[in-house]
Formats: structure tokens, sequence, C-alpha cells
């Protein structure tokens, strides 16, 4: 029981730094420019945390095979109440991943909006290499009369 109530201790200390990882995201993404150097670094942290989050939900598994119990431990207060605050976690990471989510969709189109425009004047020319002007690739010669 000791190592039960180890796991579900570690998952819930696990659960309030991806909380406070996802709000540093969030906080990222909502500032007029992102940085992608800490963005990245958040979603590599964000990774590890659910990765660890993941092994501690099987280990939960585990005990509650051994164990035989099943959430939400109405039998056991102290476990019931980390529970709750698991599932109450878990509800609300899962909001603001949704939302992070619609924000960084939102960041990729205007990125890709922005490399179109850029790529776009970058492949238009308005001189040639003989001095004539181009129109999207093609060389027109002026005829003065």
């Amino acid at each position: 029981m000791k190592n039960f109530i180890k796991t579900m201790t570690t998952l819930v200390e696990t659960l309030q730094a991806l909380d406070q990882v996802i709000n540093h995201e969030q906080t990222i993404l909502c500032s007029g420019r992102v940085n992608g150097a800490a963005l990245q670094h958040i979603t590599e942290q964000k990774s590890s945390l659910l990765a660890t989050v993941d092994y501690l939900d099987k280990q939960r598994r585990q005990h509650d095979e051994r164990l035989k119990q099943t959430a939400p431990y109405s039998r056991q207060p102290e476990i019931a109440a980390m529970w709750k605050q698991v599932v109450q976690m878990t509800t609300k990471l899962s909001q603001i991943n949704r939302h992070n989510g619609l924000l960084l969709g939102k960041q990729i189109d205007y990125n890709t909006e922005a490399l179109a425009i850029l790529n776009a004047s970058q492949s238009q020319k308005f001189y040639g290499a003989n001095g004539l002007e181009t129109v999207t690739g093609q060389m027109v010669r002026k005829i003065s009369v």
C-alpha cells in the first residue's frame, strides 16, 4: 500500500509540474512574437512529463490489479482525495492543451501566409541578367517609337 500511495503522490506532483509547463506554453503562444527556441524547450518538457504520467498511470493500474481495487478508491479516503485531484487536473490540462493546440494552429497559419508572401516576392524578378525587364519569368522587350 505504501508503494501505491507513493505512486499516486508522484502522479499528482507530475501533473502539477505539467500544469506549470502547459501554462507557460500558453503564455508563449499568446505573446506577440513566438520564440521558437523557447517553444521547442517547452515541447520537450511537456513530452517528458506526459511520458512520466503515462508510466505512473501504468504503475497505478498494476497496483489496482495487485490490491484488487479500482478508482475512485472510496474505501481509502487518502487515495480517493488524490484520485479526485488527478481527475480534476487532467480535465483542466486537457482543456488548456486543446486551447494551446488552437493557438499553435493559428501561429502555423500565420507563418505559412508570411512565407508565401516572402516566397512570392523573392521569385518575382524585375530585370533579367541582360538588363531587360521580366514579368513572372518571361522577358519583355520595350520598343519605343
